[in-house]
């Protein structure tokens, strides 16, 4: 998880790592350049204040941290939105000017998710999707059409893959996964309670399953596996549509399967290749 959502969210921050993290937020453009006993003084704390919460942010040190709050200040001045992700257009627009807010919002919301990204959970993600014996994946609504087409495009390199919360049979799916079989939850806000009861259950049977979500937090993501994070920017009712969550939802999706593709990337290609060639020759013998 990045550095500053951990910042913000403050989650079982001590007092005196509330006051830290408040600071560092609040001073974004001095904090790179104070050194520990600097941050120390600013915020009434210690030198060995400090040190605990670069650790509790999974840190080695005070050096490390500035590193990667350098790093990530920098990813965060470069996304800035310029368009909003809840009303990218008014109703003044032309369609042209329509066409262009929305390719802006599509840009910077794959630019934003791919700050998000992490070269190790990428992998294991791969891995264990690609070890998976087979696949359940659990999306409502505009999340489960970027499900199927996800699913589409594994079938093509012969994964096994079902969209569990199709015509309602979670439950059904739920209880019948097996420890050899891998669970996605795609989901904006992470707060279904059927997602969490599947979730425990699985947690209880050591079923390995993945969460894609913007809320890191939730209870959802914590009991997961693995979990994927994308940027939190829509509004949960006041807006125009799920713009934004579903491009981000695409582009991860997109990403997983590309990443699961290259572990069997020559093997994956020639059955591409023999697949064409088959159906060349099908579409040739309906022409006769």
């Amino acid at each position: 998880m990045k550095i500053l959502t951990q910042l913000s969210e403050m989650h079982n921050f001590t007092p005196n790592e509330k006051s830290i993290a408040a600071y560092i937020l609040m001073h974004k453009e001095s904090i790179l350049h104070l050194n520990i006993q600097e941050l120390a003084k600013a915020t009434y704390t210690s030198h060995s204040a400090v040190n605990r919460l670069t650790h509790k942010l999974g840190l080695s040190g005070f050096k490390e941290f500035i590193i990667k709050l350098a790093r990530e200040f920098q990813q965060y001045t470069q996304n800035i939105s310029s368009v909003d992700p809840n009303y990218p257009f008014s109703d003044e627009e032309s369609p042209l000017q329509v066409a262009k807010e929305i390719a802006e919002l599509m840009k910077e919301t794959i630019d934003k998710t791919f700050a998000y990204m992490d070269d190790n959970l990428l992998s294991q993600t791969a891995m264990m999707l690609d070890q998976a014996k087979r696949i359940f994946i659990y999306a409502l609504g505009d999340s489960q059409i970027r499900a199927k087409s996800f699913q589409n495009k594994m079938i093509k390199i012969n994964k096994y893959v079902v969209i569990a919360t199709e015509l309602y049979e979670w439950a059904y799916h739920t209880v019948n996964l097996t420890e050899e079989d891998c669970a996605i939850f795609l989901t904006y806000h992470g707060k279904s309670p059927i997602y969490v009861r599947a979730a425990q259950h699985f947690r209880r049977e050591q079923i390995p399953f993945i969460t894609i979500t913007a809320t890191s937090q939730s209870e959802l993501a914590k009991l997961s596996t693995l979990c994927i994070q994308v940027p939190n920017d829509e509004v949960k009712h006041a807006k125009i549509g799920t713009f934004s969550s579903q491009i981000a939802f695409e582009y991860v999706l997109n990403v997983i399967y590309s990443c699961i593709y290259k572990i069997s990337y020559s093997i994956n290609r020639e059955s591409a290749v023999q697949s064409l060639k088959s159906t060349y020759i099908n579409e040739m013998m309906n022409d006769l």
